[in-house]
């Protein structure tokens, strides 16, 4: 049935596989051998997935390595069938829908297929199990899954890899008591490092040293049949739509947040292709400087950002670091920079109570990083002593003028995050002694062009001296010498050659320069200034759009890689990514119009932008449509050329 001839290979220099010949008929077969030994590169080889060789191997007297792409599809589903060492099992569907997921191959009705499937699991004792997430069963369990969605679709060989390797010993004995009752109807390949798992009625090869040599001959040898229907494995888009269905239910957060990004996605380009943007451009230049005030003239140079936005005490407590920056050597060059108006530390306390003669007084968290609009009163703490610069939103609270408020001595408590382990950690952080040297307004607002206006204004947006900030950075396990900081510059002119010599350096700054320098640069002549943002507001959406697609098709790679093995051809898979993605973009497109109130009131605080009209609201629906099956294509395309052999072998050599 299956004849290796001959076999060689190397990596490199190192030859792997020398001279291997063998030959398996049927029943029980074992390829034993210690780690390093070869046995996972010639699984590879006997499976099809690697044609990088010297030599030849048979099926059936057919060479594999001449299999087309359509007969090696068949041979996956018709031919053999895979247990993994780790199961390789789909993780987010259920034990029945994990064999459906070989089935939907076939041309059956809901009714043989759900007959195939009861059966099959009935076999194996795992049928009161079949609609439990195969991410809640034990290992034992978990293979006799795998051995189903190998046995279902009634293959000539099973190719068994570690079988027993992530089992306890009495769960081991039990696969293999079901791995010998399979071997007396068809031909059962082992490839293992435990010998003590060969049985005297099973034939035996030892690979050591890259030479194979048969140890044990079984006197019976089970004469395994060819398959009398072979089927041509298919999924049909009626097919791909029900298992993009399944796959939806299993991975809801994960296909409702790309909904979620594909509606605002389309509804940016959106803003693009009715001409909003067009429109809005002048009003948002006129606004800028009203709506900014002092803080257009700020830079923030931040230790780590989530998302390119963050410090690092205001990291989300879900999310993880994106970008780690020393800003030490550039604190110590700016603090004494002529165009630097003023330099302060970024120190955040949470849940703050503050102690001032004898009382305590609860500060409102806001969530946010310090807004410092202007000094009322007093000055900046200076770097060197115990000096704090308090909000007057604080002091109106304590019914205190800020020039009553100077000279002042106060102690904080509260709530800093310690990120040293990876993950946010909830601390204690307090800081005694502090002398009020200053009052600032931390009162920030956004305007419209109509009139209207937001305002805000932070109660705990303190202010604190070099010195105080190390002793609360060091209360959370932080560094004490490279600390986040912001400068005010003194002119606006100055801003853009700070950035540039702090991007030189290789630094990530933080502020509203972006925005004021895109906006002046475009305002030269009004075609180019809404052409320009245009461009830029439609590449961030594509940009999205594609990240999103990438980084799902990435995390999926393995499953993809599943349905490879187990007989999906490249159309198969293709076929399954693009209706999940119609799917998708259904979802999107009734979200879109359920939240489009929602989304422009979104628009109109953001971005002054919003986009009204039925024709509009209806060239939404078909750019989310269209940009939704482009996703759809570019995620077929990445799926469908998975490599099985990258995602699926664990083994060593």
């Amino acid at each position: 049935m299956l004849v290796l001839k001959n076999i060689n290979k190397k990596f490199n220099d190192s030859v792997v596989l020398k001279n291997l010949n063998m030959e398996v008929k049927g029943g029980l077969n074992f390829i034993v051998g210690p780690s390093g030994s070869g046995k996972s590169t010639l699984l590879k080889i006997i499976s099809g997935m690697d044609k990088e060789y010297d030599g030849e191997v048979f099926y059936r007297g057919k060479e594999l390595k001449d299999f087309n792409s359509k007969e090696l599809d068949s041979y996956y589903y018709n031919s053999v069938g895979f247990i993994w060492q780790n199961f390789q099992l789909i993780e987010h569907l259920s034990v029945e829908d994990n064999i459906k997921v070989v089935l939907e191959l076939e041309n059956l009705s809901k009714e043989e297929m759900d007959k195939k499937v009861t059966t099959i699991l009935r076999k194996l004792s795992i049928d009161k199990l079949s609609a439990r997430s195969v991410s809640t069963l034990s290992g034992g369990q978990k293979q006799r899954v795998a051995i189903a969605r190998a046995l279902v679709k009634d293959p000539e060989i099973i190719i068994a890899d570690e079988p027993t390797g992530a089992l306890d010993k009495k769960t081991s004995n039990l696969i293999m008591e079901t791995l010998r009752k399979i071997a007396k109807e068809k031909t059962v390949i082992v490839v293992t490092h435990d010998k003590s798992l060969v049985s005297e009625d099973s034939n035996c090869f030892l690979l050591k040293g890259g030479v194979i040599s048969q140890i044990s001959d079984s006197k019976t040898i089970t004469e395994v049949s060819k398959k009398s229907s072979m089927v041509k494995p298919k999924l049909s888009l009626g097919r791909a739509a029900i298992q993009g269905a399944r796959n939806f239910k299993g991975l809801f957060m994960k296909f409702t947040l790309t909904s979620l990004v594909l509606m605002l996605a389309s509804y940016f380009l959106l803003l693009n292709v009715s001409g909003t943007v067009v429109n809005e451009q002048q009003n948002i230049l006129n606004k800028l400087i009203e709506e900014r005030g002092n803080t257009l003239r700020d830079i923030d140079l931040v230790t780590s950002m989530v998302g390119g936005s963050s410090t690092d005490d205001k990291d989300d407590k879900k999310g993880s670091v994106d970008v780690k920056q020393d800003v030490s050597k550039a604190f110590e060059r700016l603090k004494n920079d002529d165009r630097v108006e003023f330099i302060a530390p970024l120190a955040i306390v949470d849940n703050m109570t503050v102690k001032m003669e004898n009382k305590e007084y609860t500060v409102e968290t806001s969530n946010n990083v310090p807004v410092l609009n202007e000094v009322v009163a007093g000055r900046i703490p200076k770097l060197e002593g115990r000096e704090v610069a308090v909000t007057k939103m604080f002091l109106e609270k304590l019914k205190l003028k800020p020039e009553e408020a100077l000279g002042k001595v106060i102690s904080i408590n509260g709530n800093a995050f310690d990120w040293s382990s990876g993950e946010p950690k909830e601390v204690k952080a307090k800081a005694n002694d502090l002398t009020i040297v200053g009052v600032i307004d931390s009162k920030f607002s956004i305007s419209s062009p109509k009139g209207g206006k937001y305002e805000s204004e932070l109660e705990d947006s303190f202010i604190y001296s070099l010195e105080v900030a190390k002793e609360i950075k060091k209360q959370t396990n932080s560094s004490t010498s490279n600390i986040s900081f912001r400068i005010r510059v003194k002119e606006v002119k100055d801003i853009m050659p700070i950035v540039k010599e702090l991007e030189k350096d290789g630094l990530t700054p933080i502020g509203m320069f972006e925005m004021v320098k895109d906006i002046l640069k475009i305002n030269n002549t009004t075609k180019e200034q809404s052409g320009s943002l245009t461009i830029i507001i439609a590449a961030i959406a594509i940009v999205v759009s594609l990240a999103v697609t990438i980084i799902n098709g990435y995390l999926r790679k393995k499953e993809f890689a599943i349905l490879k093995i187990n007989g999906y051809s490249k159309g198969s898979i293709m076929n399954l990514n693009i209706m999940e993605y119609v799917l998708i973009s259904i979802v999107s497109a009734v979200v879109f119009v359920v939240a489009l109130p929602l989304i422009n009131s979104m628009s109109k605080s953001m971005l002054d932008m919003t986009v009204s009209g039925s024709n509009t609201t209806i060239l939404g629906l078909v750019i989310v449509l269209i940009l939704g099956l482009v996703m759809g294509v570019i995620s077929a395309v990445i799926s469908s050329n998975i490599k099985t052999t990258n995602n699926l072998m664990t083994g060593d050599r």
